[in-house]
């Protein structure tokens, strides 16, 4: 618990993210790598057709995830964002959490989050938020 009863959660890696590269890289080259071993090139032509714009696909979103997470870190509007419920949807801990989000400069909104359980994520805690000051809708909770 932090002080005035907020629960801080620690949240995304905002660092390379080597791991997600590693495999946007490896997704990227596998068709090319089956060309190349084999004679008849028919399945590397298809594995690269389809893969290839995959590992593309999975590297843009890594860095288009990373600019939102720094954008909001540099002008993200602070806010609090109440847990109203929360209720698991898989079977691998992964629970849907049903949020009340306001601030000082953030106009109230509710909000349907799907996140790792976390015991912080309790009705009726607060959590530390950051709100996208543009669309009021795009945010972070302070994991």
């Amino acid at each position: 618990m932090a002080e005035d009863g907020f629960v801080e959660v620690h949240g995304a890696n905002r660092g390379n993210n080597v791991v997600l590269h590693l495999f946007a890289v490896a997704l990227m080259v596998t068709g090319p790598i089956v060309y190349a071993a084999n004679d008849d090139g028919t399945v590397g032509i298809v594995l690269t057709v389809v893969l290839l714009p995959l590992g593309i696909a999975v590297w843009r979103g890594i860095a288009r995830a990373k600019r939102r997470l720094l954008r909001l870190d540099e002008v993200g509007l602070p806010a609090i964002a109440v847990v109203l419920s929360m209720e698991p949807i898989s079977e691998d801990a992964t629970v849907r959490v049903r949020l009340l989000i306001k601030g000082p400069d953030v106009p109230e909104f509710l909000i349907e989050h799907d996140a790792r359980y976390d015991p912080g994520l309790r009705p009726g805690n607060k959590l530390v938020a950051a709100v996208d000051p543009d669309d009021h809708r795009d945010f972070e909770l302070d994991y």
